[in-house]
């Protein structure tokens, strides 16, 4: 039966392939469009590597947009540089009975540099063409090729690109030299309908008729989920730099001896800076610590991304003088000062991102989007991010903790995991003082100290702002609350403790609600509440995954107004299962205080997919018990 419908499928495929007429959206078989935005028709791919410096890309695709929110993939993108040229292109705009709408010239494309708004200089470039529809369905089909010197990066197969797409056929055929060796891996092929054949010298993937991936909330990353295939070959050029290594050892001693070493030329003068600044300090570490606060002083982040300088550092004296630098600027730089104060540092590159997501071993080749140091030491390693002007020395960055890193030792790569946070260092201590009047209104003063995780986001959120931001900050942080009023706000970065300092004065109108007998109903738990809980899923798919842990810690003073007693209090709450703790109380510290504590730990793992409606139900308690009210009566 599978065989059989791999067949049909490949044949309605070939019709389009053949006719210019065929693109009628009534060919679409119904399953394909079930919870699908767009179909792809076909989307064949073609790569031949006809030497170590040249590959040839060929892409033929033909996409039937459904609705608007696929709009977005109806915009054809097709980058180039000095290393990469565009051939030729082609693309046509289809009504649903397969009428041709639009055929677009090669002139009525855009053409701009890939710049985003932190980038100093790039030679990057893109033509574009946006398409606006003017009725549903509608198909584009469009074909180009490439070719590049770039043999380091491979397209990867990737046919099933987000969610809410259905796929007709798609198939993907490389080529490369026989004295070259090919490296691939596949993910998520089992469970798909997929014919591969991999051979000497060519490789061909062909996956037919796949439904479309209804998004779940908490899913894995995509990339886990759907099929895709990566591949390096051994011999390779990056932006005319020549390569070939078949371990990490040999890609690592390639890297620096191509990529970095040549590229430290620091001035005497700068060494003698560093060699004073650390003079007479033992501790490695407190060297290190020294010379990387020098270069958070000295230096900002700003990327800049030229040919192979995409990949290539800038001389070090160069950012020494200018005082800037991208990641791989600033990090080699740090490094090389580094060198000066005697303590070995490695560079580091990583595929960094709130998504955790893993240097792939099998394939030795250039990976990642980002790189930063580890410094070995004797007890613990030490881990810096140099781009970051705040962070405190040795911190773990959360963008890069938890996965598989490339690690460029003196004796070659090396493939290292960097260290988790653990749910409890992502701890938030809040200490809360609010007096209710008899109105229902709150004057409340807040301290919160946040570590790990949370102190990053709390950083990131509320550091370096204008007043007027900061108040519009704060007002969203608390919206839960109406009519806001901020008296002080006052931050503070402390980098020697490595947290996040809040302290907040505030006011809030009719908070609490007044019932007609004068008896006040509220909330003991003003400010730091769940909130969410997460859509019922019939039938879900997939695993679900809480990515990061973390802890709160809270304790409330809370006056209330002397013209009211206290009613009957609830019981002490405490949780515990496979997805954390929880726990409240509320005593009566005297007739007009009362005292309220709460702590909650929620664990990061993942869980099998029959545990989410458990889950689930937890966060909902724990949302019932958040907003938990207590009665004050009138006297």
């Amino acid at each position: 039966m599978i065989k059989k419908t791999i067949a049909i499928a490949l044949l309605i495929a070939s019709q389009w392939n053949i006719s210019a007429q065929n693109y009628n959206v009534l060919l679409i078989p119904d399953s394909l469009k079930t919870n699908a935005d767009l179909v792809s028709i076909f989307d064949h791919t073609s790569v031949e590597i006809v030497n170590q410096r040249s590959m040839i890309i060929t892409q033929k695709t033909a996409l039937t947009i459904l609705n608007k929110n696929a709009d977005q993939r109806a915009n054809l993108t097709i980058g180039y540089d000095k290393h990469r040229k565009i051939n030729n292109v082609n693309l046509v705009y289809y009504d649903a009975l397969g009428n041709q709408i639009k055929k677009v010239k090669r002139s009525e494309f855009m053409d701009f540099a890939a710049v985003d708004g932190g980038t100093l200089y790039s030679d990057d470039r893109v033509i574009y063409y946006n398409y606006t529809p003017i009725s549903y369905p509608y198909t584009m089909v469009y074909e180009y090729e490439v070719s590049t010197s770039n043999t380091a990066f491979i397209p990867p197969w990737f046919p099933i690109e987000s969610y809410n797409m259905s796929i007709l056929n798609s198939s993907y055929t490389l080529i490369y030299p026989k004295d070259f060796k090919l490296q691939f891996k596949e993910y998520n092929t089992s469970n798909y309908n997929i014919t591969s054949q991999v051979l000497p010298q060519k490789s061909v993937y062909n996956l037919s008729n796949i439904p479309a991936h209804k998004p779940e909330e908490w899913s894995p990353a995509f990339h886990e989920i759907v099929p895709n295939v990566d591949f390096a070959i051994n011999t390779f050029n990056l932006a005319g730099v020549d390569g070939k290594a078949d371990t990490w050892e040999e890609f690592g001693i390639w890297m620096q001896e191509k990529l970095l070493t040549s590229r430290n030329n620091l001035s005497e003068e700068t060494k003698i800076q560093i060699k004073n600044l650390v003079k007479g300090i033992t501790d490695p570490k407190e060297r290190a610590k020294i010379v990387y606060e020098y270069v958070q002083n000295k230096t900002r982040y700003i990327s800049v991304q030229i040919g192979v300088g995409g990949w290539m550092p800038m001389y070090t004296d160069d950012v020494d003088r200018l005082g800037y630098g991208d990641c791989k600027a600033l990090t080699f730089y740090t490094k090389s000062l580094l060198e000066v104060a005697d303590v070995p540092a490695y560079y580091t590159a990583v595929y960094a991102g709130d998504q955790k997501m893993d240097i792939e071993k099998d394939l030795v080749s250039v990976q990642g989007n980002h790189v930063f140091l580890i410094l070995p030491m004797e007890k613990d390693s030490v881990f810096l991010e140099c781009t970051n002007q705040k962070i405190p020395f040795g911190i773990k960055s959360d963008f890069t903790e938890d996965r598989d890193v490339i690690s460029l030792t003196p004796q070659g790569a090396k493939i290292i995991h960097t260290p988790a946070y653990l749910p409890e260092e992502n701890l938030q201590e809040n200490n809360y003082k609010y007096h209710l009047d008899e109105k229902g209104n709150m004057n409340a003063r807040i301290n919160i100290k946040s570590y790990g995780k949370q102190y990053g986001e709390h950083l990131f959120f509320f550091d370096g702002k204008l007043p007027y931001e900061l108040d519009e900050a704060y007002k969203n942080y608390f919206r839960h609350l109406n009519n806001i009023t901020f008296d002080s706000l006052r931050i503070y970065n402390n980098r020697e403790q490595k947290r996040f300092e809040e302290s907040i004065q505030l006011s809030a109108l009719n908070y609490a609600t007044i019932n007609t007998d004068g008896s006040i109903i509220f909330s003991p738990n003003a400010f730091n509440r769940f909130t969410y809980v997460p859509q019922k899923v019939n039938n879900r798919k997939t695993p679900f995954v809480v990515d990061r842990g973390f802890k709160d810690v809270d304790s409330y003073e809370i006056q209330i107004p002397l013209t009211h007693s206290i009613g009957q209090l609830p019981d002490p709450v405490f949780i515990e299962n496979e997805y954390g703790t929880y726990s409240n109380s509320i005593v009566i510290e005297n007739e007009n205080t009362l005292i309220y504590k709460r702590s909650v730990l929620i664990y990061n793992k993942t869980f099998a997919k029959e545990n989410y409606e458990s889950y689930r139900k937890f966060l909902k308690e724990l949302k019932k018990q958040d907003e938990l009210k207590i009665l004050l009566l009138k006297k």
